[in-house]
C-alpha cells in the first residue's frame, strides 16, 4: 500500500511540474514554452518574466487568468513582442482579481507569417495570488505534441 501511495504521489508531482514552465527574467534569453499553458504565482511584486514560442500564420489567442489571495489583489500585466523583444505585437493588457476573486483577459492577434513571439509578463506591484496563461489557435506551433 505504501509503495502504491508513493507511486501515485510521484506521478502527481510529475504532472504538476510538466504544466509549470521554466521562467526567465532575462529579456535576451526567454524561457522556451513547450506547452500551451504556463502557471505561476504572483507573490514576487514587479517581477518581469519572458517566454518564447513560435506562432503563425493565422490567429493566436492568449487567455490570461489570475486568482487573488484572500484580502489581496492579483494583477498580471502582459504583452506580446517580436523576436527582438522590443517591437510590440500586442500591448498593455492585464488580468486582475481582488479579495480571493478571479480575473480574465482574452486577446487575439492575426499573424501574417510564422515567427518567434516573446510573451512578456509583469507581476503587479502589490498583493499576490496565482496566474495561468493559455495559448491557442491554429497559429500556435512548436509546442509538445497534443498540447495545442
Amino acid at each position: 500500500m505504501r509503495k502504491s501511495l508513493i507511486l501515485i504521489m510521484s506521478l502527481l508531482l510529475v504532472a504538476v511540474a510538466s504544466s509549470i514552465a521554466a521562467q526567465s527574467t532575462d529579456r535576451d534569453h526567454p524561457a522556451l514554452i513547450t506547452s500551451n499553458e504556463i502557471r505561476g504565482d504572483l507573490n514576487h511584486n514587479d517581477e518581469e518574466n519572458f517566454y518564447s514560442f513560435v506562432a503563425g500564420p493565422g490567429e493566436l489567442t492568449i487567455t490570461v487568468d489570475v486568482k487573488a489571495n484572500p484580502d489581496e489583489q492579483a494583477l498580471l500585466n502582459f504583452e506580446l513582442l517580436e523576436r527582438d523583444a522590443a517591437t510590440q505585437i500586442l500591448c498593455c493588457e492585464y488580468a486582475q482579481g481582488n479579495g480571493g476573486g478571479t480575473g480574465r483577459d482574452v486577446k487575439s492577434v492575426k499573424l501574417a507569417n510564422r515567427r518567434t513571439i516573446i510573451l512578456h509578463t509583469t507581476n503587479g506591484p502589490i498583493g499576490g495570488g496565482t496566474f495561468q496563461v493559455r495559448l491557442s489557435g491554429a497559429a500556435v506551433s512548436g509546442l509538445a505534441a497534443g498540447q495545442r
